[in-house]
């Protein structure tokens, strides 16, 4: 009877009803919390991993499958918690295997399965945040570094870190519960739009491209402007807002480029703005010049000729610097049909597929990770196994971000 009653509670968590989450949690939290307490030593630091457990057992309710186990499964995650704490703080000394109560098996690991194409309640709630506390967040609960790491890629102090990760705790928990209340509001959601790729047969398609692509700006043509969404995985949350404008023409060095300006916003750390120039020549769009004005003074860069060099077209098939199919391409409510998908700059570990329209507009970028990625603070390739993956060549990649063109 037991059995069947959290099978139940689980797929009405699942479908989103909050009050059923918290019978679950009601059942196992005593013995979550006792079992913390030996492995921590005090009360205080067990609750706090408890806490984070059930929260990150919300954001991943959607992976756990049959058999269900809540209970063994949240267990595990606040085991793992639990451990990376200890490994970090010299104050506690890891106990032994033997001293762990285990009286619950595991249905499922965290990270074995896809994730549900449904949104979940707590994934909305963390993309409302302020940009902050979504990232602090998201960095924490969704992608798994530890405080110290954070700390690091936000320049803030471990401090800072624990008191955004309090509040955003608290504004999540009334914003779920609100939602669960008056069901979900009609706000601007900061997660990825549906994106449906569908693979057509066409075997014949070349793109004549209007511009560099994606942050840099699509379309060269004075007083153009385009603002793009930058959303990071796991989860496809909203981590910055570019808008591209084509300023003017100028001449640098005796070549007439294109001046375009970058303004980043609702990022966290604050992106400095960008001043980049291009110049067209029959080979493409050749990348000259880049101005960066950071807290301190403009700095510049000036590229060799031909260095960053974007093609000005693209066609189906193999080549030797991408590989590119057509396919039906859908993002939310746009349908931009027809398409051409460039898969490149795989040699580094790091390839992306550029998605162009037909009339030549980068409408799609796609970054991915390989294992054998150079180490970054941007991207962690063991958090990123329940998105999207990539085979190509023989290789796993697994999608890093979405870059979706919004507004042009």
């Amino acid at each position: 009877m037991e059995k069947n009653s959290d099978e139940k509670l689980i797929r009405a968590a699942q479908a989103g009803d909050v009050s059923a989450f918290n019978d679950l949690v009601r059942r196992c939290r005593t013995g979550i919390v006792s079992e913390l307490t030996c492995l921590m030593g005090n009360i205080h630091d067990a609750e706090d991993v408890a806490q984070e457990a059930f929260l990150r057992s919300f954001l991943k309710l959607s992976t756990l499958r049959s058999p269900y186990s809540f209970g063994g499964w949240v267990r595990q995650i606040a085991r793992n918690i639990a451990r990376n704490r200890l490994c970090r703080d010299r104050r506690f000394v890891v106990l032994d295997e033997h001293h762990v109560i285990d009286d619950y098996s595991i249905a499922a690991d965290l990270g074995s399965d896809d994730t549900d194409s449904q949104t979940e309640p707590a994934l909305i709630a963390l993309s409302r945040l302020s940009s902050k506390l979504r990232e602090t967040a998201r960095l924490t609960y969704l992608s798994s570094y530890s405080q110290k790491q954070v700390a690091r890629r936000l320049r803030i102090p471990v401090g800072s870190v624990k008191r955004r990760l309090w509040e955003s705790r608290a504004k999540m928990k009334k914003e779920v519960l609100r939602m669960s209340r008056i069901g979900r509001i009609a706000e601007p959601v900061k997660i990825v739009p549906d994106i449906q790729i569908e693979e057509l047969t066409d075997d014949e398609m070349k793109i004549n491209t209007a511009g560099p692509g994606l942050y840099f700006g699509t379309v060269l043509k004075t007083g153009h402007a385009e603002v793009c969404h930058f959303f990071d995985y796991p989860g496809g949350i909203l981590t910055q807002t570019v808008q591209t404008q084509v300023v003017r023409k100028v001449n640098i060095h005796g070549r007439e480029c294109y001046e375009v300006l970058i303004e980043h916003s609702d990022c966290e750390p604050p992106e400095p703005n960008i001043l980049d120039y291009f110049n067209v020549t029959d080979q493409g769009f050749d990348w000259v010049m880049r101005v960066t004005a950071d807290e301190s003074y403009p700095q510049t860069r000036f590229m060799k000729e031909g260095e960053e060099l974007f093609p000005s077209s693209y066609s189906c098939g193999e080549h030797k610097d991408y590989t590119a199919r057509i396919v039906d391409l859908t993002i939310g409510d746009k349908k931009y049909g027809r398409s051409l998908a460039v898969f490149w700059g795989w040699e580094n570990g790091t390839p992306a597929e550029s998605f162009y329209s037909s009339d030549g507009r980068q409408v799609l970028h796609r970054r991915y990770v390989g294992p054998e990625a150079p180490e970054s603070q941007h991207y962690q390739y063991a958090s990123l196994t329940e998105e999207e993956r990539k085979i190509f060549r023989g290789k796993e990649y697994r999608l890093w971000y979405d870059t979706v063109l919004i507004e042009y």
